[in-house]
């Protein structure tokens, strides 16, 4: 497979609380998008990606099944949660911070997936497909009849209702994918995603499907072409 992946501090923040880390060789993916302030969010998505990576690290091999992948990105996203919630109580500065987290495993031909929070994971084969829900206040209205949506402040509709680290409890959601040659994976942090719609994403990952890194400061510099609202964090692989 190929891969290519950047991280970018965007046009209005001053610091970067997005962290990254991959590992090709066991098919690791991980994305994070920190939460809280004095840079708390910062620590967050670093303890996020690092627990994880090791936990993922440590027991890869002993898994054999599908149930027993999925499992495994479930304990690694738990053992992450309880670090940073731990963490967070050694330092007053560190209160309630959190992070969203997105763990993807390339393995025997499919992809698995699991997350907590607004990143987001697409699919792209013939056409792009966003994969992951957002676990955000708006879309568990959407889920309810009763609340009106068109009510309530458009702020409070981004407010994640569930958080690593941050939320007391957690329910990561799991997808499982079949890949074939050609198809395309894209991690990436709202930074990218509240400035470019579906269809931009996909003209310009088709249009640099041949050229993953040219295709990964494309998005980040038309993301930030349109204000860098945020930090911006890509992963862009392609199955082969």
């Amino acid at each position: 497979m190929k891969v290519a992946y950047k991280t970018d501090v965007g046009k209005q923040r001053t610091h970067n609380e997005d962290s990254i880390l991959i590992d090709i060789c066991m098919g690791i993916f991980l994305l994070a998008d920190g939460l809280g302030g004095h840079q708390a969010g910062e620590v967050a998505s670093n303890l996020a990606v690092k627990e994880s990576y090791t936990y993922l690290k440590k027991n890869l091999n002993k898994v054999k099944s599908e149930g027993e992948v999925l499992k495994l990105l479930t304990e690694s996203l738990l053992k992450a949660h309880n670090t940073i919630r731990a963490k967070s109580m050694t330092d007053i500065n560190l209160m309630g911070m959190g992070t969203t987290l997105i763990q993807m495993l390339i393995k025997d031909s499919s992809t698995y997936i699991c997350h907590v929070g607004d990143s987001r994971v697409y699919f792209f084969r013939e056409e792009i497909k966003q994969i992951t829900k957002d676990h955000t206040f708006e879309n568990y209205l959407m889920e309810d009849e009763i609340i009106q949506r068109e009510y309530l402040p458009l702020q409070k509709l981004h407010i994640l209702t569930q958080a690593v680290g941050e939320s007391e409890t957690i329910v990561p959601e799991l997808k499982q994918i079949k890949l074939k040659a050609e198809d395309m994976l894209l991690a990436c942090s709202d930074g990218l995603t509240d400035m470019l719609s579906g269809k931009e994403l996909e003209s310009i990952i088709y249009q640099y499907r041949d050229n993953l890194n040219t295709a990964v400061d494309s998005l980040i510099k038309e993301a930030n072409n349109k204000g860098g609202m945020d930090n911006i964090s890509v992963i862009l692989i392609k199955y082969e």
